[in-house]
């Protein structure tokens, strides 16, 4: 999964062509990820503000954390985990970045090894679960009864 989800991405092409523009800046990983910013250090909750999450390729490189039109000095993190969480796809991971400016991303991604292995961002390891968020929960209760209702007309004879 996460081989075609890095090739929808272009997560290898980005990465090259960034090292290729910022020669003295090393990545030492690099991820297709949807990113959400929150408002405090808090739990992974399914909701709507993944659903317009911002998706990009996420590079840690020597000196900064880089997704799309964010830009984040390693210098200014105070806090960063892995969470290893399960999904629906196979086992995924969030990486939580609390910032001294207090803000919080979250960055969802495929289980990659580059991030484990790295020694530029003090990572802190947990198995976390994803929570529901009451948007969450209705979505799944309609499809649900989206199928019933599709399931009995199809073969009731109605």
């Amino acid at each position: 999964m996460k081989s075609l989800v890095d090739f929808i991405y272009g997560t290898n092409r980005l990465r090259v062509k960034y090292e290729l523009s910022n020669p003295n800046e090393k990545v030492f990983a690099s991820d297709a990820s949807k990113g959400i910013i929150t408002n405090s250090n808090k739990d992974i909750v399914r909701g709507t503000n993944w659903v317009t999450s911002q998706r990009a390729v996420v590079m840690l490189t020597n000196s900064k954390i880089i997704c799309g039109k964010w830009n984040i000095p390693i210098n200014e993190i105070q806090s960063s985990q892995l969470i290893k969480i399960n999904s629906l796809f196979g086992g995924g991971v969030v990486l939580k970045i609390q910032t001294g400016n207090n803000e919080n991303y979250q960055f969802g991604m495929q289980i990659n090894p580059e991030w484990i292995e790295q020694k530029v961002l003090p990572l802190t390891f947990e198995n976390g679960k994803v929570k529901y968020s009451i948007f969450s929960i209705i979505i799944r209760i309609l499809a649900i009864g989206y199928l019933i209702n599709w399931a009995y007309n199809k073969f009731s004879g109605n």
